[in-house]
């Protein structure tokens, strides 16, 4: 695949549209515009995502402090006009990585982007079923997509479980606003509020309003929750034909040795 160069860093945080946002950019002619679900089945991705995580966020116990360079990105973005979701997590990094870039700032209203964070990605990543995934299916299969989401998740919000990540919510949301908005220089801005439409967005980037084409609006709860439900399913039946032989082999070595405890037994 061919280098790119990345234009757009669209920097609303997960669940701000982020969907349409990116559904939009491809119709306006971007190429590769990286969204996070995107990386549900890239293994590779996730690995990147987990050392930037590391190399980003001071509060993880896992802080290296090691700067996350250019190449470094370029493992994920090199094919990439334009990223969203995710990449906003790591807003300042990237802006600066890319200062040419124009970065638009998706801004939805805290209340209801608060409730959809906690009931899509916090209710998602942590719980019995996260815990079971985590520690044990996706160990078996050496997957780095749960660890390395809950990474981001925590770096973000300067926690060290979902609860602190919780309280620590609104002063999360306000610091990323103002850091991209004191990153950016204001000619590279534009602050968008869901349902500001075309207009807005085609004049930031100088592309004509799609004619006869309404705003993308995707339902990203129902697209997560199906992603999210048919990847369990296939990382389960994966971990179980991974533990398959071995399940095997351990029921074989057990049937033998009661079998020759049994024969003992029969000849004393």
């Amino acid at each position: 695949m061919e280098n790119r160069e990345m234009k757009v860093l669209a920097m609303g945080l997960p669940r701000t549209g982020t969907a349409s946002m990116a559904k939009a950019l491809e119709i306006l002619g971007y190429q590769g515009v990286y969204h996070g679900i995107k990386a549900i089945d890239t293994p590779q991705d996730w690995v990147v995502f987990s050392r930037a995580a590391d190399a980003t966020f001071p509060s993880l116990p896992t802080y290296t402090g090691k700067p996350f360079t250019q190449e470094d990105w370029e493992e994920l973005y090199r094919n990439c006009e334009a990223t969203t979701d995710l990449a906003s997590v790591f807003g300042k990094s990237l802006t600066s990585t890319y200062p040419n870039a124009k970065v638009v700032l998706v801004i939805r209203d805290y209340d209801k982007w608060y409730k959809s964070i906690d009931e899509m990605v916090l209710k998602q990543l942590w719980g019995p079923l996260a815990d079971f995934s985590v520690n044990y299916v996706e160990w078996v299969l050496g997957s780095q997509a749960g660890p390395a989401s809950r990474k981001l998740m925590l770096g973000f919000f300067q926690a060290k479980d979902a609860d602190e990540a919780r309280r620590n919510a609104r002063a999360a949301y306000d610091r990323h606003h103002k850091e991209i908005q004191e990153a950016v220089p204001q000619e590279q801005l534009l602050v968008y509020h869901l349902g500001d439409g075309w207009e807005p967005l085609c004049k930031f980037l100088d592309k004509p309003v799609p004619e006869g084409v309404e705003f993308p609006w995707v339902n990203e709860a129902e697209m997560l929750r199906k992603t999210i439900t048919d990847k369990a399913k296939r990382d389960m039946t994966a971990a179980a034909m991974k533990l398959l032989p071995w399940v095997v082999g351990a029921g074989a070595i057990g049937a033998g040795s009661w079998m020759v405890m049994k024969g003992a037994s029969l000849s004393g």
